[in-house]
């Protein structure tokens, strides 16, 4: 507990009136109300990383905006809410908004599971307790009786977590919103939090087909005639969304006529201090704290965050510093810098990409590590689903829109005829390059590790022909670092597995040399080739894809015809040094592979 002449902390809990009536400390966001719901925008999207202060923002829109169950503004009751806090200086809007429209609201955070069943009644679950709140719909006058025994179904979890009752979730949003509308006679504003956590989820566990699917028919509310300006009878107003990462691509958008995005990199400043604290804000609670001394080790071990151009804080981080360093204060203890940000944000998805660095990304994470920055180009509107094509862009994507990265600048730059923009991202501050160091690098180097001893033992197997021990130590990799749903992507399957390859023999430099993906050898394009460290053996691999299980022997057999009619091992067999070449066919289905093996001759 903080000293008593201090106003308490918001810690536990994120509900506006909670925070304004027990007398917590409170930094005024009250004039986003206004940008956010004067925007002209039908559906707006606002992503940030997490503990950034989302969903006590979204619980103070609807703390403002809500209409009591009666219909009346409860006005005398929101002014005390809100006294005192910029909002109320502009009359006008006030009288128009205040307490004024229905208001739905809800968060996605807990819509997830071990597989799509178990997440479809976490849905189901979420929207039985929203019902809820809206119970008093039960009994009004304005609503038919068939609306109102639909009403009492999407209440009842036992019915809705059934497979049958699926037509009633994914339409549930509308109906609701007619519903309230009809009652109140007012239009209705719908507040989404954490809209992309399902996706996340899904993507994590393997079920993220279904879960598209669900959850792209659960917004077409956002695509219905039900969504529209003042004046033409639709009952929806507006809806707002929080989220990590603006999935565009994803269909959930697809159709959006009037949709306005606000991320990280978002170049208009209306919103780059809605979410997080300003530096002259975090000086200010600082000082309100007696603790402005400790602004330059707040700077070094918890800033550097940047939202277009504005410096940002993270609040949740920031309090939980007030808290300990008041106490170490009391304490006389030496003060230390504690990570409080390590265990809120998860990194599964961003694990699942270790397997498949690069050595270039190797480099590019130890030039992090040694506090310099990278550079790439982000893939703002990345689906999901891409994550299962582990393409280093969109790794440095989930690093930045996760936390782990900022922006430190930015240039366009024409690439292939197409302006492109680069970004120099760098780790933020020693809080996060120790989350990096726990949670990024570590994973980063068991992997190489045993990458590492898998690579040699499956590069020495092939020096010596030996495809039985090779396939063993394939296969365990497969089944250690590959999902079937990698297969799922739109890349060529050959890609997939080439680049999978090509990953396991770039942790072998210290054993093997001369390694080239892709080069021309002979009359062709040779998928990998590598030679020994002593430069006495060569080894040659052409890599197939079979679209069935039935053929990955003649596939793998082929691949050896291929090498052998195109000529790969030209220039080995001039070589004078080298003394034996093997040529390597191996075809892959799911997770299982099968190896051909050629020892070629020195005269061919």
């Amino acid at each position: 507990m903080v000293d008593e002449c201090f106003k308490k902390l918001p810690f536990g809990t994120e509900e506006f009136s909670e925070l304004r009536t027990e007398d917590y400390y409170f930094i005024d966001k009250s004039s986003y109300i206004k940008k956010v719901f004067e925007n002209s925008a039908s559906v707006i999207l606002f992503t940030r990383p997490r503990r950034f202060g989302k969903t006590l923002l979204m619980d103070m829109f609807k703390s403002f905006l809500r209409v009591a169950p009666d219909g009346s503004s409860n006005r005398e009751y929101k002014e005390k809410l809100f006294a005192g806090l910029e909002i109320l200086k502009d009359k006008e809007f006030t009288d128009k908004y205040l307490g004024q429209f229905p208001v739905i609201s809800f968060s996605l955070k807990g819509v997830f599971g071990k597989d799509y069943n178990a997440a479809y009644e976490a849905l189901a679950f979420t929207l039985s307790n929203l019902f809820k709140d809206f119970l008093f719909l039960n009994d009004s006058e304005k609503l038919l009786d068939s609306e109102k025994e639909s009403l009492k179904l999407l209440q009842d979890f036992n019915y809705l977590s059934t497979p049958k009752a699926e037509k009633y979730i994914v339409s549930s949003l509308e109906f609701l919103s007619s519903c309230l509308y009809k009652h109140f006679s007012k239009k209705v504003i719908i507040l989404i939090d954490e809209y992309d956590v399902p996706l996340a989820k899904a993507s994590e566990n393997g079920y993220h087909k279904e879960m598209v699917t669900l959850i792209s028919s659960f917004f077409n509310v956002m695509k219905s005639n039900l969504l529209g300006d003042e004046g033409n009878g639709s009952p929806i107003k507006k809806i707002v969304l929080t989220g990590c990462l603006k999935v565009v691509k994803n269909s959930i958008f697809t159709g959006v006529n009037n949709l306005y995005v606000n991320t990280i990199l978002s170049e208009s400043p209306s919103f780059d201090s809605m979410i997080g604290f300003t530096k002259e804000e975090t000086v200010q609670i600082l000082k309100d704290y007696e603790l402005d001394d400790y602004f330059p080790f707040v700077k070094e071990n918890y800033d550097g965050y940047r939202f277009n151009k504005k410096e940002m804080f993270s609040p949740w981080v920031l309090v939980s510093f007030i808290d300990y360093a008041i106490k170490r204060k009391a304490s006389s203890n030496p003060m230390i810098a504690p990570n409080f940000w390590i265990n809120s944000t998860s990194s599964n998805a961003l694990l699942s990409y270790v397997g498949y660095l690069t050595d270039e990304d190797n480099e590019n994470m130890q030039k992090l590590m040694d506090g310099e920055c990278i550079e790439t180009t982000i893939n703002d509107s990345m689906n999901y689903d891409d994550l299962s094509m582990h393409k280093a862009e969109d790794f440095y994507t989930l690093l930045l829109f996760t936390g782990y990265l900022t922006v430190d600048s930015y240039r366009t730059e024409n690439i292939s005829g197409y302006d492109k923009t680069i970004y120099s991202l760098r780790i933020p501050n020693l809080e996060i390059r120790e989350c990096f160091i726990q949670n990024i690098k570590a994973h980063f180097d068991a992997v190489v590790n045993q990458g590492e001893n898998k690579a040699k033992l499956i590069a020495n197997a092939l020096f010596e022909g030996d495809f039985t021990v090779a396939k063993k130590h394939i296969d365990s990799l497969l089944n250690s670092y590959v999902s079937i749903r990698d297969f799922a992507t739109k890349a060529k399957p050959e890609n997939f597995y080439h680049g999978f390859l090509s990953g396991v023999f770039t942790n072998c430099s210290n054993f093997i040399t001369d390694f080239k993906s892709n080069s021309e050898s002979g009359d062709g394009y040779a998928d990998l080739k590598f030679v020994n460290k002593t430069g006495d053996k060569a080894v040659i691999l052409e890599i197939k894809a079979s679209s069935k299980i039935e053929s990955v022997i003649e596939d793998a057999n082929h691949a050896i015809k291929q090498i052998e009619d195109k000529g790969y091992a030209k220039t080995y067999t001039t070589n004078p040094f080298i003394n034996e070449i093997y040529g390597i066919g191996i075809s892959f289905y799911n997770k299982q592979c099968y190896i051909a093996c050629k020892k070629i001759n020195k005269t061919e």
